[in-house]
């Protein structure tokens, strides 16, 4: 499964720079939702589910779990950067709301972001482990019984 990261890594990129340069330009949050790291930590799995489906791995079900949990978590890392110039900055979008009015410099950048960090890789093997898991096995070929 060599390089089914490497354009939803790309795509992911260009989602986080995007919103934040449309929040700090002052775009509205009805603007700035649509480019979402939570969206797609938890659909690209089913994009994931579909590759693993059709390329024959020994053990898809695993690969799907282990490729989700890669992809969340590098994503996450980036998010967190977001998060921490956040703090540093005193940003004041809502979604900031933990980091930026925080007097705490460990609430800040450790808890805070960690926290969101790990709920979000959480729920993203839940639901795009569990949604991959399903596409899968309604892709894969069916073994014959002889």
């Amino acid at each position: 499964m060599k390089g089914i990261l490497k354009w939803p890594l790309v795509i992911a990129v260009v989602v986080i720079v995007a919103r934040v340069v449309y929040e700090r330009r002052g775009a509205p949050p009805q603007v700035t939702n649509w480019f979402s790291s939570v969206a797609l930590i938890l659909l690209l799995p089913l994009y994931f589910a579909v590759r693993i489906a059709i390329s024959g791995v020994s053990q898809p079900y695993l690969e799907q779990f282990k490729t989700t949990a890669f992809y969340a978590i590098i994503v996450r890392a980036m998010v967190l950067v977001v998060y921490w110039a956040a703090f540093i900055f005193k940003w004041e979008e809502p979604r900031f709301g933990g980091v930026s009015n925080n007097p705490s410099a460990f609430m800040g950048i450790v808890v805070v972001p960690g926290a969101t960090a790990l709920f979000w890789i959480i729920a993203s093997l839940i639901v795009g482990g569990g949604l991959g898991s399903l596409i899968i096995a309604l892709l894969r070929p069916r073994r014959q019984i002889s």
